[in-house]
């Protein structure tokens, strides 16, 4: 989960939010909001599950406000994982001695976090030069049929993941006689 979801920040994400009727009101509620993917996932799934609620020992206003305030935590968690990776490629564009053609930001609903694809179109020159610039390995695999994918993969200062690669078409192996 991102390391911005304070307890203040979800407060007033709560404040600024309309709470659906027929929920306990979420100044009410006996927990604190969720603040981990497990917490989240947790009262998103209880919601789901109808038939669980008489065993959760919550009342149908509840689990319905928890899991309505887990979704907002959820976008707030979304939310700084998008500005997190996009600062990440600004930074890569202000310091990059060769510049991408196509940059993708990218994000897994939780743990993985935010991450880059930084595409060079048929360039493994510019590849070895990225890699040269933010220290990191360049390896070479085949990709389908005929393309071999030239890439290299690490972590941004701020820690987010990127990948950036090219495709490159395949030597045509040697006819045998």
């Amino acid at each position: 989960m991102s390391n911005h979801l304070t307890q203040h920040r979800i407060a007033a994400a709560l404040a600024a939010a309309t709470q659906p009727e027929g929920e306990t009101p979420w100044h009410l509620l006996l927990t604190k909001p969720p603040t981990t993917h497990a917490e989240v996932s947790s009262a998103l799934a209880l919601r789901r599950m109808p038939d669980l609620w008489q065993f959760s020992g919550k009342s149908e206003p509840t689990i319905l406000a928890e899991a309505s305030r887990a979704e907002i935590v959820h976008g707030l968690a979304r939310r700084d994982g998008y500005l997190a990776a996009l600062d990440a490629a600004a930074h890569i564009i202000k310091t990059t001695p060769v510049l991408p053609t196509h940059i993708d930001t990218r994000l897994s609903e939780w743990e993985a976090g935010p991450s880059l694809a930084l595409t060079f179109h048929k360039d493994p020159a510019a590849v070895h030069r990225f890699a040269a610039h933010v220290g990191t390995e360049v390896s070479e695999r085949p990709h389908g049929k005929g393309s071999i994918c030239v890439e290299t993969i690490g972590v941004t200062e701020s820690g987010v993941r990127f990948e950036a690669y090219t495709l490159i078409d395949a030597p045509v192996p040697a006819v045998a006689q």
